[in-house]
């Protein structure tokens, strides 16, 4: 006799229901640990022990910033104002500068190059460029409300709600349509595979060359993601709750009830960071 196949949808309500029980006696304590936990802070972005010498020489270029962004190895910074992009690299580290203005975004890819998106509120050209031998060189004419380096390439999201993803070259593999769109934010794994979206009411995983779902699900409106590195877990936080979830098959367990930071992983070396006084700090891995 053939075993009946399990139902999706009564595998979700399942863990629902199991999430319900489970809540009456976490609530207690993550009502505590909310009030009596203090999140880590840096002192100061120049004494951080990962990247107190870059933010250093960061400060001394460009002493007003709209924006930074972390090379995936944790060796360089780059950072923004409105006329100009700095990167620093290097030990000791050197400032390298070049005129852009209108930078909305940067982010660098596994293959170690920049990209910036730019925008200008007059009307003015949109270009996302790739930093190649020194300079810049066009590689889509958009501009993305979120943008995040992959293994191999970027993944953007249009105002339009268009998912785009792109190779070195700014070969579209695909392209994938979010109707519900706003507020979305975009998160790599370590490795570069994969990307998570959440925020605005969404919750998915995506392969970064071909945008196709992983399973991954959330049962709760999610607020946060941290990849886990080294592996294809994710630790999702909800509002009254936290799992972590397999993106490749959506098994998922309840995590501890405490306060996480929120950041973002760097790359496959497991730094995260959070932004203090628009530079990188570090953040202790969430657990």
């Amino acid at each position: 006799m053939t075993p009946p196949r399990r139902n999706p949808n009564k595998r979700l309500q399942s863990l629902t229901l199991a999430i319900t029980v489970v809540l009456a006696v976490a609530l207690g304590g993550i009502t505590y640990l909310s009030v009596s936990s203090l999140p880590y802070l840096a002192t100061s972005p120049t004494t951080d022990p990962a990247f107190g010498a870059l933010n250093a020489c960061l400060l001394s270029a460009v002493p007003e910033r709209l924006g930074f962004a972390v090379s995936r190895d944790a060796s360089s910074v780059a950072a923004w104002s409105a006329s100009q992009l700095v990167i620093c690299a290097g030990t000791p580290p050197v400032a390298t500068s070049s005129p852009h203005s209108g930078i909305t975004h940067a982010t660098w890819d596994g293959l170690g190059a920049l990209w910036i998106a730019t925008s200008h509120a007059d009307g003015g050209a949109r270009s996302l460029l790739r930093l190649e031998g020194g300079q810049f060189v066009e590689r889509g004419a958009f501009s993305p409300s979120a943008l995040v380096g992959t293994a191999r390439g970027v993944v953007g999201l249009e105002p339009s709600g268009a998912l785009i993803a792109l190779s070195s070259t700014g070969e579209v593999s695909a392209t994938r349509a979010l109707p519900a769109s706003r507020g979305v934010q975009l998160q790599t794994s370590g490795d570069g595979a994969y990307v998570a979206l959440f925020g605005g009411g969404r919750f998915a995983v995506v392969d970064a060359v071909t945008l196709k779902s992983t399973p991954a699900e959330a049962p709760c409106p999610v607020e946060h993601v941290w990849w886990k590195p080294g592996t294809p877990l994710l630790v999702v936080d909800c509002v009254d709750l936290a799992l972590e979830i397999n993106a490749l098959n959506s098994e998922s367990t309840l995590a501890p009830p405490r306060r996480r930071i929120p950041s973002t992983l760097v790359g496959p070396g497991g730094a995260y960071v959070q932004s203090c006084d628009v530079l990188p700090c570090s953040v202790e891995p969430p657990r």
